[in-house]
Parts: C-alpha cells; sequence; structure tokens
C-alpha cells in the first residue's frame, strides 16, 4: 500500500491551487369566575371595604347550629394590595445513590473507546497554531469512514508513549485531497496526554492515514503534518506502514499488526536519499526482509507499493507515539 507517496507526489502543486480555491445563538397570574367574564375588569381600580365587620360575629365555618362548637377566632385583615403568601417548595430528596449527609461525586471524566480523559484536551489551540481548518468530526459511530470507538473489526489503538501531551489527526484520501488539513476537515482531532490512548474504528477499503502533532510541529507546504505519518487501507488485502517521506526527521512512530511490525527501520517507506528533508519521488520500502512486510507494484502511484499485511478476519494496529 502506497498512500503517502500518493499524497506527496505531485501534491505541493496541486495543494497550492487548492489553497487558492479555499482562501481560508413570576409566574402568569391566571383569574378564574365561573360564567363571568372578567378579562376586562380593572383589578387595580378595585376596593375592598372591610371596616364596618365586626369579625367576632362571623360564623367561619357555619357553625350556627352547633353550640358546642365555639367561634374560631378572627385572623387580622390582610390588607387588599398584600399579595397572598407562596409556601416554599419542598426541599429537594438527596439522590437515592448519594448518603443524606455525604456530599454528591463528582463526575467521571467522559469517556469514548478506551479513552480516559478530555478527548479535546489542547485541541482547539493546536488548530489555531496549525492554521487547521476545523476540529475533525470525531464522529462515535459507523459513518462509513472512520470514528471514535471500537466497532469495527478493523481498528487502530493509538499510545502517547511520549513525556508531552499530543494532538492526534487522522482523514481520508478523498482523491488524495484529505491531506490538506488546512482546506479540508480532518476526521478525527483529539488530544491525548502522556500515557494515554484512543482506539479509531475504520471502514473497510477506505485509504487514511494518520500523525501527531506535539507543540513544535507544524504544517507543510502542502496542507498536511509535517510530521511522521502511519498508512492504512484495512481489509483482507490491506495493508499499513509508517511513512516518513513527508518528514524524514520526523518524530518516532511504530505501528504493530498481527502478522507485521512497521517502524522507523522496518516496513517503512522514506527517502532513498538519507540527507533529504522530504521527498515527492525517489522513495523505497525499507526493511522488506520482516515478517509480513510485502513489496510490490502501487498502480495508483505507478511506483513502489507495499507495507505490512493484515488479518483476514479483522486486524487491530497497536500505534506507539514516542
Amino acid at each position: 500500500m502506497r498512500y503517502s507517496a500518493a499524497l506527496v507526489l505531485g501534491t505541493v502543486v496541486l495543494s497550492e491551487a487548492a489553497t487558492l480555491r479555499h482562501a481560508g445563538f413570576h409566574a402568569r397570574r391566571h383569574a378564574e369566575a365561573s360564567k363571568r367574564d372578567i378579562k376586562d375588569v380593572d383589578w387595580s381600580a378595585v376596593s375592598y371595604d372591610l371596616s364596618g365587620v365586626d369579625w367576632s360575629k362571623v360564623d367561619y365555618n357555619n357553625n350556627n347550629n352547633n353550640n358546642n362548637n365555639k367561634p374560631t377566632p378572627a385572623p387580622a385583615p390582610v390588607p387588599s394590595s398584600a399579595p397572598a403568601p407562596v409556601p416554599a417548595p419542598p426541599a429537594p430528596a438527596p439522590p437515592k445513590d448519594v448518603p443524606s449527609n455525604d456530599k454528591p461525586k463528582t463526575d467521571k471524566p467522559k469517556t469514548i473507546g478506551n479513552v480516559v480523559s478530555n478527548l479535546l484536551k489542547g485541541v482547539d489551540s493546536t488548530i489555531k497554531r496549525l492554521g487547521v481548518s476545523a476540529a475533525g468530526v470525531n464522529a462515535v459511530s459507523n459513518n462509513g469512514g472512520l470514528w471514535i470507538g471500537e466497532e469495527s473489526k478493523w481498528k487502530t489503538v493509538f499510545t502517547n508513549d511520549a513525556n508531552r501531551d499530543l494532538v492526534l489527526f487522522c482523514w481520508e484520501a478523498k482523491g488524495f485531497s484529505g491531506m490538506s488539513i488546512n482546506v479540508n476537515k480532518p476526521a478525527i482531532s483529539v488530544g491525548l496526554q502522556p500515557g494515554e490512548k484512543v482506539t479509531v474504528s475504520f471502514a473497510e477499503g477506505v485509504p487514511s492515514a494518520c500523525a501527531h502533532a506535539f507543540d513544535d510541529t507544524t504544517l507543510a507546504i502542502f496542507g498536511g503534518l509535517f510530521q511522521t505519518w502511519t498508512e492504512y487501507t484495512f481489509g483482507p488485502q490491506g495493508a499499513f506502514d509508517v511513512s516518513r517521506n513527508v518528514n524524514m526527521k520526523g518524530n518516532a512512530v511504530s505501528m504493530k499488526g498481527s502478522k507485521c511490525t512497521s517502524d522507523m527501520n522496518t516496513c517503512v517507506f522514506h527517502c532513498q536519499d538519507q540527507n533529504a528533508a522530504s521527498c515527492e519521488t525517489g522513495y523505497a520500502l525499507a526493511g522488506m526482509d520482516a515478517p509480513g512486510c510485502g513489496g510490490g507494484y502501487d498502480t495508483v502511484m505507478q511506483g513502489v507499493g507495499g507495507g505490512c499485511s493484515m488479518g483476514h478476519d479483522g486486524e487491530t494496529v497497536q500505534v506507539t507515539f514516542t
């Protein structure tokens, strides 16, 4: 499989043209009277003159015929202008799972897949610094491309084994334009702190790639991450590989599958000129003698292809960033 080469070859001119094309939210009072229309009453003009009432003779309970009952003492008259007191609502009962004498427990961190922290940590600032077009789609269910979670039998577990935070970006090839994340929205953009991991599922047969950004990572001239890439086309006849073509001095990455390992020296695409910063042509698949690594001819790029082979009924690739 030779996706990175397709991403690099001719992309400077192609992406520059793409760059030019993409110059880049007290309760209402209710009066009610039986069969009387009082909507036109001017309540502000209504007064109640109760000064002549002998309150000691008022039969409050309609007990004039019962001599055994004493009249209830009359309450002090309430001025008509004073609103009736509203009883305070009852205090809410404590949650069943939290003792009333204890403080409620705080919520656990949101988890997606096997992520145990805030997936958005550092993403916004990294996007602004790099000039990425937008945050990733970050779907969490099958969208026919790439999504966060373990639903697919074709997936990658990304682990940050470095001593600093990173942001992981993944994209679909989409005619080789998906790599230019300065003008195309990536499929995935999540933050990983040291020791954390995330699982990304892939649809079968979708050419795609991923790369990570530290605080000193930049974009290449064509709008892709100037970094070491991991590349995939998942499926029974698919392959994966580490690609160093974009940046020969990129940070170290390793990929371990069920049949093969690709890293900075084994089953890896790199520039034949070891002194080159990057290369659009003149690349090769190195370390082909590793088990499960195979070369071949890339009909799309009309050049060297290949990479690490995959399992027939599914594959989980373990990717580690260092």
